[in-house]
């Protein structure tokens, strides 16, 4: 889940996938798969500790900030991983597959020839690069419809977790059930709210579908266009000199339910394990932080005491929803989890991880 913003998770071919290289688990390398098709030749299901018949999981967009989270997660319960890439690389414990998840053929081809038993499918876009809201629907649910078809007609036995956003909720002035109506208040919230539904539609014909609703999730690594990374990216040129001790923000009242990126993949494989077809997990950690606390708690943990915070009226937009937390009691119920990491701790490895790359 994410404030609308670039994820880098939209799995999109390329035109030089020709010469693109994959590195698999075991460091050898092979030609990936690309748009000219060419037929891959997967190898005996087998986990990193050689046992046979491991699962497979197909993982979309995983040159996004989450995947190489959820495929670690995935590879060291065992899982052999293959995940489509748009640019980018992927972890080195997935196979990586270039793909362009609005090219029907394309998604049917891969879903087909690596058949898998999961399917995370994280791809899509928080903000288009053209600035075009159409590309919001042509990704995010034409995307969940070209995967959700080609997984009816070649593996319809398999298991898919589609992963929407807490930003079809829109407005709500309290944490935020399950049961609540879906009411998104722009572009990127209603292409999800949409892909939902059409999950939905496919659960009810018989297909395994369970629909993620994460809340705002961070870590090291993620995007400085979201708030908790581009906090932490400023204190850290802040502490180098490279910026002056001011810190520029919208509205500090405004309150989000953040999460470390790796609590929310460990909820996205229990919803596949335990959750219903059908149904709607919220993946969060059911406190709200204002934007003022956060700041705080990046200022404490970069030892940075001499930084003056202005708030910018450019940064704060009509449709902004001021109150965004979960209620995550369905997901402790009937999925046996709940978060772990600590905000403090996220935050802090986060500071770390900038101050070694800055």
């Amino acid at each position: 889940m994410a404030e609308p913003s670039v994820a880098g998770t939209r799995s999109v071919g390329s035109e030089n996938a020709e010469a693109r290289i994959e590195v698999s688990r075991t460091g050898e390398t092979r030609p990936a798969l690309h748009r000219a098709h060419r037929a891959v030749e997967y190898p005996p299901r087998r986990s990193a500790a050689g046992s046979a018949m491991t699962r497979r999981a197909l993982v979309t967009g995983a040159s996004g900030f989450a995947a190489p989270f959820l495929i670690r997660h995935l590879f060291e319960s065992g899982y052999e991983i293959t995940g489509t890439t748009h640019g980018g690389g992927t972890s080195p414990d997935a196979r990586s597959v270039p793909l362009d998840i609005t090219d029907a053929e394309a998604v049917r081809r891969v879903v087909s020839e690596f058949r898998p038993d999961e399917i995370y499918h994280l791809a899509g876009l928080t903000r288009p690069a053209s600035g075009a809201v159409d590309e919001f629907h042509a990704v995010n649910f034409g995307g969940a419809l070209n995967l959700l078809e080609a997984v009816k007609e070649e593996i319809p036995e398999a298991s898919v977790l589609l992963v929407g956003s807490a930003y079809a909720y829109g407005r709500v002035d309290r944490p935020i059930s399950e049961d609540v109506p879906l009411a998104p208040m722009n572009h990127y919230g209603v292409s999800k709210a949409a892909a939902e539904m059409l999950g939905k539609t496919y659960a009810l014909e018989g297909m395994r579908v369970v629909l993620a609703r994460p809340f705002n999730h961070s870590g090291p690594g993620q995007s400085p266009d979201f708030l908790l990374p581009t906090l932490v990216e400023q204190f850290a040129e802040i502490k180098k000199g490279k910026r002056d001790p001011v810190v520029r923000l919208g509205n500090l009242d405004s309150a989000r339910d953040l999460s470390d990126a790796r609590d929310i993949v460990r909820a996205y494989r229990l919803m596949l394990e335990k959750g219903a077809s059908g149904e709607a997990y919220n993946a969060a950690s059911g406190r709200g932080t204002s934007v003022e606390e956060t700041f705080e708690m990046v200022r404490k943990a970069a030892g940075e005491t001499e930084v003056e915070l202005e708030v910018e009226a450019s940064r704060v937009r009509a449709s902004d929803i001021p109150f965004l937390v979960a209620d995550i009691g369905k997901a402790k119920r009937e999925l046996g989890w709940e978060p772990e990491i600590s905000l403090e701790r996220t935050v802090r490895e986060m500071v770390e991880d900038a101050e070694a790359r800055s």
